[in-house]
């Protein structure tokens, strides 16, 4: 048995709660104390589970429920691919997408991944801070992560 076995839960209502995520993966396992911890990001989630057979049961039976209308997706957190690195980009408009911006950035090589952080916990859609650096300068309104491999990075 694994300790700490990490699931990803995507399609995630904006609406959702932390305490609302937890509650639906309690309610499935078979015993309390199955559910660690629980990360809310925007429109996806990480839960954290006890054991393999605790992470197994909440993926059989929370996977493909309805939650405020979305079905939520419950599978395995996978590693992050292996010589890859995360890019920040500061100062993004909102209107942007990551659609647009995954097209803008791939003439410079593969982008992996490409995610569009916005105002998570503000009452508006502004972006906001995604990375220790932005807690310490409040002036940087968003940032646009980049999961691109590492042979492709290149540092001024």
């Amino acid at each position: 048995m694994r300790p700490g076995v990490k699931l990803f839960v995507g399609n995630v209502p904006e609406e959702a709660s932390q305490v609302e995520l937890r509650e639906l993966f309690e309610a499935a396992a078979a015993e309390p104390g199955e559910v660690l911890n629980v990360a809310l990001m925007k429109q996806f989630a990480f839960v954290h589970m006890r054991d393999e057979e605790a992470a197994e049961r909440a993926i059989l039976k929370v996977n493909g429920h309805s939650l405020h209308g979305r079905r939520v997706i419950v599978e395995h957190s996978r590693p992050r691919p292996k010589h890859t690195v995360k890019v920040f980009v500061g100062n993004v408009s909102a209107a942007c997408t990551s659609s647009e911006l995954r097209v803008l950035f791939q003439q410079f090589g593969p982008v992996v991944e490409c995610d569009v952080v916005k105002g998570i916990g503000r009452r508006d859609e502004r972006p906001c801070p995604f990375s220790p650096l932005g807690a310490r300068h409040p002036q940087v309104e968003s940032r646009l992560l980049f999961l691109v491999p590492f042979r492709y990075l290149s540092l001024p």
